[in-house]
């Protein structure tokens, strides 16, 4: 195998491979990067037999097609010290005799033969459905965050993924709140939930700009992959029931308030500041178009009034600022919709029309 990439290229696509290779394993070959060359195709590949992750990248040159596997670790760490602007030559001999260079500089390294590296499983495109790029993304972002991070119920460290009448729903729950996203796509029912480390690393990788490009969605069997032109990720689904949360979203609610998003969670995050160290609740008035935000801890006090719309009766709540200030920072709006039955039921966040998200906080009780 012998070809000339752009250095950062290759960099970056190794790097993104090598977030899912196993540290350490009794089949050495998932410790390293499976580096696969057809025309002038390089394909990148990292597996530790529950999640995988293919980068696809053009080369400059190409003379000889093959495979070679190489320590993540090390190949990484050896690209990100050469110098930048050079291309890097890569020439692999008897199967696993490799020879890098970079500049004036040449490694030689011991690699594994690719007959080594375990299958990938192959999916069928039977059960899946295309979502642009930049719309996963946002889901993605505006409910991961909300996801149990304690495994007392394992399969709420997950994200579900659902698709019902033409819906795609993606939904997190942690025991005291929920994040629910929808977007329209074209398919039949479906629904399967998928662990959060995948999900993070599709944060890092895909695009906030409307690219063009779409993500096709695969579920076969007990696999779920996200597939881009250049970019393919796969991981083992999560076993187990997902919690019913709609017992808790679809209650109608008595009055509702109009607050500046942006406002009211940069009110909290100073609320924070007393309140992260002893998980203390804030305590929130809604009265006479107007939100008082306040709380008393052992380190001192804060108070500050907020202007709403809210044309209703007094209403006092408690609920972790936290949560709150999550949920009103990922809807990326200005202006939304909190909605109320009393001050011991939950607190629905929803947007000034359609039904594009709804955030769920439980209150907390308070002493008067």
């Amino acid at each position: 195998m012998k070809f000339t990439a752009d250095r950062n290229l290759l960099s970056e696509a190794i790097i993104n491979a090598s977030k899912v290779t196993a540290a350490h394993s009794s089949i050495p070959a998932l410790e390293g990067i499976l580096i696969n060359l057809k025309g002038d195709k390089l394909t990148l590949t990292g597996y530790d037999l529950d999640s995988g992750i293919k980068n696809i990248i053009s080369v400059i040159s190409a003379d000889e097609e093959g495979e070679v596997v190489l320590n993540a670790k090390l190949i990484a760490d050896m690209l990100k010290k050469m110098p930048g602007g050079e291309p890097v030559e890569f020439l692999c001999e008897e199967e696993t005799k490799v020879t890098i260079r970079c500049g004036g500089i040449e490694f030689k390294l011991v690699g594994v033969s690719g007959n080594n590296y375990p299958n990938l499983p192959e999916m069928s495109l039977e059960t899946s459905f295309t979502v642009k790029e930049n719309v996963l993304k946002s889901m993605i972002r505006q409910t991961v965050f909300a996801v149990a991070q304690t495994d007392l119920k394992p399969i709420l460290t997950g994200v579900l993924f659902k698709v019902h009448d033409n819906v795609f729903s993606m939904a997190a729950v942690d025991g005291v709140r929920v994040a629910l996203r929808n977007e329209r796509v074209e398919y039949k029912d479906l629904s399967f939930v998928v662990p959060t480390k995948i999900l993070y690393e599709l944060l890092r990788i895909l695009s906030d700009e409307d690219t063009g490009k779409d993500i096709t969605v695969i579920m076969d069997r007990s696999q779920v992959g996200f597939n881009r032109d250049d970019y393919i990720t796969f991981t083992r689904l999560m076993e187990g029931e997902f919690i019913d949360f709609t017992r808790f979203t679809s209650f109608t609610p008595t009055t509702e308030a109009v607050v500046g998003a942006r406002a009211f969670a940069s009110s909290l995050d100073r609320v924070l500041l007393l309140t992260e160290k002893f998980k203390n609740p804030v305590k929130c008035v809604f009265e006479n178009d107007n939100l008082n935000v306040g709380c008393n801890t052992n380190l001192g006090s804060i108070n500050e009034d907020i202007k709403i719309k809210y044309p209703y009766p007094k209403l006092s709540i408690a609920f972790n600022p936290r949560f709150m200030m999550e949920a009103l920072r990922n809807s990326e709006c200005d202006e939304v919709k909190l909605q109320f039955t009393t001050s011991r039921s939950p607190i629905k966040i929803v947007p000034m029309s359609g039904e594009e998200f709804t955030y769920l906080v439980m209150p907390v009780k308070v002493k008067d």
